[in-house]
């Protein structure tokens, strides 16, 4: 077929497209809720039970460092940390920060979330990620973290981030909720256009898009992470943050205190949105406070893995140790 003949067709395409988006974006996206449903152990026999139960159903599928860890003193500590992995990694991207904090005192779990984790890095499981199965995920690692320690923290980077300030606003037994780079909105589509972006993403098929379309499976940094996302794991996330947002604008976050942290100049996260998230738990008298890591630091959208491109524990590592045990 000609070039000229094709050229018609694109714009047209694109037309429909700018239309869609513009006709979705005078529609507020108020998904309905995600309430917890919190099933908490009797004792913390049941709680080690369920952590082995989430080991058993990690086949040889699962990388060796991507399977769930959980760093154990052998009893109850006065303080457990939950830590929530991001989109595409998996829980080795937490384990340094993780024994930092079990240096500490406190028992940690870093579950693997669903889809993550994979020894075959193209595939194309995460498509199926949907919003309330990272409700349903996020309900039972806390359920899990509450009878492995007295007092329960929970920490979440990205998509992780989102599944944590879900956590902050519908769990009471959360002590303390630090929320790092959320994705509530996406930086690549501020304002308005995040609502039309995920509206006509939910509609849409599955894309897989690469982190670096020129490296594509050869991405620098850690090897444990896929080198491409599924478009749908990324919208079904802004849905979640969607609906985290849609209830702190009616009602105060259940935890007891929350920690927002951004990164300046970040390229995945819209600042400005989770700016909103945190003005919303604030004006209903939430204890929130926020920390940014400054542009002119240049860190990655991932600040904790360590072998990530543009990553910096060392500076960042103390500032969340504090954050996170204060």
């Amino acid at each position: 077929m000609s070039g000229s003949r094709v050229l018609p067709r694109v714009v047209v395409a694109l037309a429909v497209i700018v239309i869609a988006a513009l006709v979705l974006a005078d529609r507020p996206l108020t998904p309905a809720p995600f309430p917890s449903h919190a099933r908490p152990p009797e004792d913390v026999g049941e709680a080690l039970d369920r952590v082995a139960a989430l080991g058993a159903a990690e086949g040889p599928e699962i990388s060796p460092e991507c399977r769930t860890l959980l760093l154990w003193h052998g009893e109850r500590t006065p303080r457990v940390v939950l830590l929530l992995h991001g989109l595409t990694n998996c829980p080795e991207q937490f384990r340094l920060l993780g024994e930092r904090l079990y240096a500490r005192g406190a028992n940690v779990l870093i579950p693997r979330l669903p889809e993550h984790g994979r020894a075959d890095r193209m595939t194309t499981a995460l498509a199926r990620i949907r919003a309330g199965e990272l409700c349903a995920f996020t309900d039972r690692a806390v359920d899990i973290a509450r009878g492995l320690g007295d007092s329960v923290v929970v920490v979440g980077l990205s998509v992780g981030g989102t599944m944590a300030a879900w956590a902050a606003q519908e769990r009471a037994d959360v002590r303390r909720a630090v929320v790092i780079a959320p994705l509530i909105g996406y930086a690549g589509a501020r304002g308005w256009l995040t609502p039309a972006l995920t509206r006509l993403g939910l509609t849409m098929p599955n894309t897989f898009v690469w982190w670096d379309s020129k490296a594509r499976e050869n991405l620098a940094g850690p090897r444990h992470v896929y080198p491409r996302f599924a478009s749908r794991a990324a919208v079904e996330t802004l849905l979640l943050g969607a609906a985290v947002q849609s209830r702190a604008a009616e009602d105060p976050p259940a935890a007891r205190s929350i920690v927002m942290v951004t990164v300046g100049g970040d390229h995945g996260a819209d600042n400005a949105a989770t700016a909103r998230l945190v003005r919303a738990w604030s004006g209903h008298g939430g204890d929130v406070l926020t920390w940014e890591f400054p542009a002119r630091l240049h860190l990655n959208h991932d600040i904790i893995d360590p072998e990530q491109v543009g990553g910096n524990p060392a500076l960042v590592y103390p500032v969340l140790d504090r954050l996170i045990l204060p």
